[in-house]
């Protein structure tokens, strides 16, 4: 078939080509392929030479990477995530169930304006919300336990403003056209193989995985794209003033000091033991200590590309790849670069001196320059992998010789070259084996995935897991209990054949007697899972963790015992006696604090709880605060206001309060929607359905 006009690509089809890129949810089915003679909206031509309107191949992204691991890069970019962005609640929440089908009168739940939302949309919103979360934190939450915690409530809301915002465009009669579909791939760097070329493999790929077919997804876009669009006409213009960016950044960088003792519970000396009673009493109170967590048996099917055996790569096919990949055996030259990095000038003319003097470049490094040491080595490197300023020094400069001082924008350098490596041009039969290796792998990941949506098929045919895995070669792994730690019930680590993570992040995601989707492993390959058994957790009787209720129960006074003191500590401090002196007199060493953050970095070991306080209070206060190794009493001491933010981060800190800005612009004008459009709720008919 040959694309004539655009105006042909735009006739009705039964698969029409996505726009946007979503991100990779499952493995488990073929990319779609356009049947003879059907057209397209779009008539694009991809990297394989073909065009759009035909049958694709499944293509290679790069060379030795799966289709899906392209996939995911490219989500992960801010381009596409941009461009998403704001259509991910239609596929999180919103869905594209409701586009074709048709519903009985008697499942509305919500009237908004001339549109209503039925029963039906909510029910698989809040599944498709739930199945998300158990994936995230692989717990899983009831329906009952959604409504408690406002789940559904908040679904509802999010269904009902997009039924507003899309009258809305409808009454202003906006549209989009084939055209603005088709720009929208055309026009996206991202959407293109490496070459520049639209990869349409790819697209039909990403679409397979989210379960699509390409009209639903074109259809939905003709609504979401108005609506984004109308939300952009009201939000695009908002702006955070200066008068909101400098206190912000104040707020953010304040700082400040204080004395502190710190009291460890390790410290509180002897504590003595609990009576029966005393105990029996701990153990009532804090059975979530003696409480063993859930257990699961399952049956793990998978299948690796180490499994696949029989593939032969021609020499012929070795050859065109050679041939077509010939940059990239042309290695240029490479210099082991070393640099000294000066916050001045100054700093920087004294360092070379030192160099110049015979002074070892290390010592004057960190001692004159104060540079961080694991900033010393730059590596191998290659001119175009350098800024230009330091390349052109760094190229130019014979082995073993520091050069002058130069400055960038991160400061003042001064680099030596310890190693050159000679341009290289690798002959065939040098590159052959890594060919070789990388179209092995790639055929085998085609292998499987054509495997995989077989393996699919047949369980949604309601095959047994183990009888596809017979069928299909898969490997199969018996496991009886496993918790999500990944220990059995000896408390020893269950030997699986893939990243234990991966598989019980599935094992807990799936309920009892049910079978996972089919799923990406990390090696590239495809699993799925059977949960056999779930065993709840339990409180274990006191009799048979007595001596662990006994260190319990001791900890728990010791802990007591140090927060007393703390209080003690705390209460004694007065105008004309600070907390040193106080801490002094009872034998406690008081601590000069280094100007702590509102926001604490990794390497900060004051407690956050107590620096939280300490921004709570005034100059001189004194403030308690406990974490699990202890407590702590401090005295605020210093408050450091920061000067004017500079202009990077003025420009930062407003793009983040125009951000906020216009999600609250977005809140209001679809709040306001509703005036226009009246939303009834049949509240009755929402706690029928949960």
């Amino acid at each position: 078939m040959r694309c004539t006009s655009a105006r042909a690509s735009a006739a009705p089809s039964s698969r029409s080509p996505f726009i946007f890129q979503l991100p990779a949810t499952s493995f488990v089915r073929t990319a779609m392929l356009r049947p003879h003679g059907s057209v397209s909206i779009l008539c694009l031509q991809d990297h394989t030479g073909m065009r759009a309107g035909q049958p694709a191949r499944a293509a290679r992204t790069r060379p030795s990477a799966s289709m899906l691991q392209a996939i995911r890069s490219r989500a992960g970019s801010l381009v596409v995530k941009v461009l998403f962005g704001l259509l991910i609640l239609t596929f999180g929440v919103w869905g594209i169930g409701d586009i074709f089908r048709s519903r009985p009168t008697d499942t509305v739940i919500v009237t908004v304006g001339d549109q209503k939302i039925h029963g039906e949309e909510l029910q698989a919103a809040v599944r498709r919300e739930l199945d998300r979360l158990r994936e995230q934190f692989g717990a899983a939450i009831d329906v009952q336990q959604a409504k408690k915690m406002g789940i559904v409530d908040t679904i509802l809301e999010a269904l009902i403003d997009r039924s507003v915002a899309d009258q809305e465009a409808a009454r202003l009669r906006l549209d989009v056209s084939d055209e603005v579909i088709r720009s929208a791939v055309t026009d996206n760097p991202r959407f293109r193989s490496p070459d520049g070329r639209f990869d349409r493999a790819l697209f039909n790929a990403v679409l397979a995985q989210n379960r699509l077919n390409e009209d639903q997804f074109v259809a939905m876009m003709r609504r979401d794209i108005p609506r984004n669009d109308l939300l952009q006409a009201l939000t695009g213009g908002a702006a955070a003033p200066q008068s909101l960016v400098d206190p912000l950044y104040r707020y953010r960088n304040e700082k400040r000091v204080a004395d502190i003792v710190a009291l460890p519970t390790a410290d509180a000396g002897d504590v003595g033991q609990p009576s029966e009673t005393e105990l029996t009493a701990f153990y009532d109170t804090h059975q979530d200590l003696f409480r063993t967590p859930e257990f699961r048996g399952f049956t793990l099917v998978s299948l690796s590309p180490s499994d696949i055996e029989g593939i032969e790569i021609p020499e012929a096919k070795l050859k065109e790849e050679f041939d077509q990949r010939q940059e990239e055996f042309q290695l240029p030259e490479q210099r082991e670069v070393q640099q000294i990095l000066a916050p001045s000038e100054e700093k920087a003319k004294e360092a070379a001196a030192a160099l110049a003097a015979g002074k070892d470049w290390k010592d004057v490094a960190t001692t004159i320059a104060g540079q961080d040491p694991e900033t010393i080595e730059l590596g191998l490197m290659r001119r175009e992998e350098m800024p230009k300023v330091l390349s052109d020094i760094a190229f130019d400069l014979p082995l073993n010789k520091a050069s002058e001082p130069v400055k960038t924008p991160l400061g003042w350098h001064i680099l030596r070259v310890v190693k050159i490596e000679a341009p290289v041009t690798q002959t065939y039969e040098q590159a052959r084996p890594k060919l070789e290796a990388e179209l092995s792998r790639e055929e085998a990941e085609d292998r499987i995935y054509k495997i995989a949506n077989r393996v699919d098929d047949a369980l949604a045919s309601g095959t047994s897991l183990e009888d596809v895995a017979a069928k299909f070669g898969l490997k199969t792994t018996q496991v009886a209990a496993v918790d999500l730690s990944g220990t059995d019930l000896e408390k020893k680590p269950v030997a699986l054949p893939l990243p234990a993570d991966a598989v019980l992040k599935l094992v807990f995601a799936t309920s009892e007697g049910r079978t996972s989707r089919v799923t990406e492993s990390p090696d590239g390959g495809v699993f799925a899972v059977r949960v056999t058994k779930v065993t709840p957790p339990a409180v274990k009787p006191l009799a048979e963790v007595k001596d662990q209720a006994v260190e319990a129960w001791q900890a728990d006074k010791r802990r007591e015992k140090v927060a007393r003191t703390a209080e003690e500590l705390a209460a004694a401090v007065k105008p004309d006696i600070g907390l040193a002196a106080v801490g002094a007199e009872r034998g406690f060493k008081a601590a000069a604090s280094p100007p702590l953050a509102r926001r604490p970095s990794r390497d900060d070991t004051t407690p956050p709880a107590l620096v939280a306080k300490l921004f709570s209070a005034k100059s001189g206060e004194v403030v308690t605060a406990a974490d699990a190794t202890g407590s702590y009493v401090a005295q605020l001491t210093k408050v450091e206001i920061p000067e004017t933010p500079p202009p990077n981060v003025v420009t930062d800190l407003g793009r983040e309060l125009t951000a906020a800005m216009r999600g609250d612009l977005s809140t209001e004008y679809t709040q306001s929607l509703r005036r226009r459009f009246p939303v009834e709720i049949r509240r009755e008919a929402v706690d029928r359905l949960f």
